[in-house]
């Protein structure tokens, strides 16, 4: 909600899938591997210890977390999101972005808290 309320668009938006091509002996949904896919190309790959934890992580990861059913991913930054797109200067960037990625960790041990959040320094400047 942070992204939106700065920069007006949704962080991630997955397309609606093709519902004629979903299996039906699985839970697969386009929808879902499309947000997956969106969420990797901004952060990185999931660590395969996060990807195959789920109870239903056969369903969108190969064993060693690769996706399936979704093309090659295209990797950019949340920082040179900001940048690119939204034309943020660099030092304003970086303390946004920081303070989004600390919410974003793919290890939800290693994720930061919302006390935390509001000790970071992008909200206290």
């Amino acid at each position: 909600q942070a992204f939106e309320l700065v920069t007006g668009d949704s962080l991630f938006e997955p397309k609606a899938g093709d519902t004629e091509n979903v299996c039906n002996t699985c839970l697969f949904s386009p929808s879902t591997s499309d947000h997956i896919a969106q969420i990797m190309e901004l952060l990185g790959k999931i660590p395969p210890a996060v990807a195959l934890s789920g109870k239903y992580s056969a369903e969108y990861f190969s064993r060693r977390g690769d996706l399936h059913h979704v093309g090659p991913l295209r990797f950019w930054s949340l920082h040179d999101v900001l940048v690119e797109k939204y034309h943020f200067l660099l030092a304003e960037a970086s303390g946004f972005s920081d303070f989004l990625l600390r919410m974003l960790e793919f290890h939800p041990d290693r994720r930061a808290t919302a006390a935390q959040c509001l000790h970071h320094p992008w909200l206290n400047s």
